[in-house]
């Protein structure tokens, strides 16, 4: 049972850090196309203005598809391993350098410039589940933007390996939980 759930975390981490790579491809690809844009239109002008707004709603567009297939794969190999037993939490999850590091490096992996996106402090509720050996997998965030939450969400997966979580307890003993941190995140422009 313990080998087993512990197998099905190692395939989620390793599915979902080949999906950063797909965050990295909507990047590149954005800004190859963006540079090109502007080469062409030097000046603003209505079409260049247009073409913006379609690149941008592409580059979204790819990060809600990369998120929604490590969501699928974390499901998938989820309903593999039966639901544990949620034992009484004695010694709450934490990030190793505590909540304000981690809100901070959460907030500089989150690239919002091309949004032109300026709600300061921008309030979210996120929430993941910790195995007990402190991998993160099934992360949700919530605020009022579905756009800024999916590239929220996308740089957790970015930082993901940055630091380390120390995962809650019931006596002493490593448990799975689930991480429920409401967070505000200010972007600076």
């Amino acid at each position: 049972m313990k080998k087993l759930s512990a197998l099905a975390f190692i395939l989620i981490f390793s599915f979902s850090s080949a999906q950063v790579s797909e965050f990295q491809k909507a990047d590149s690809r954005y800004e190859r196309k963006i540079k090109s844009l502007y080469r062409k239109y030097p000046k603003p002008n209505d079409e260049r203005t247009k073409q913006e707004w379609l690149l941008t709603e592409e580059k979204i567009s790819a990060y809600k598809n990369a998120l929604e297939k490590i969501s699928e794969e974390e499901k998938k190999m989820i309903t593999d391993v039966p639901p544990p037993v949620v034992p009484k939490i004695t010694k709450e999850a934490a990030y190793e350098t505590g909540k304000a590091s981690f809100q901070k490096l959460l907030t500089e992996a989150v690239d919002l410039t091309f949004l032109n996106f300026a709600v300061n402090p921008y309030k979210i509720n996120l929430k993941f589940t910790l195995d007990p050996k402190g991998n993160a997998s099934q992360v949700k965030v919530k605020g009022n933007n579905e756009d800024v939450n999916a590239f929220i969400e996308a740089a957790f997966y970015r930082i993901r390996d940055k630091g380390k979580w120390k995962p809650a307890e019931s006596n002493g003993r490593p448990v799975l939980s689930v991480v429920n941190l409401p967070l505000q995140l200010n972007f600076s422009k």
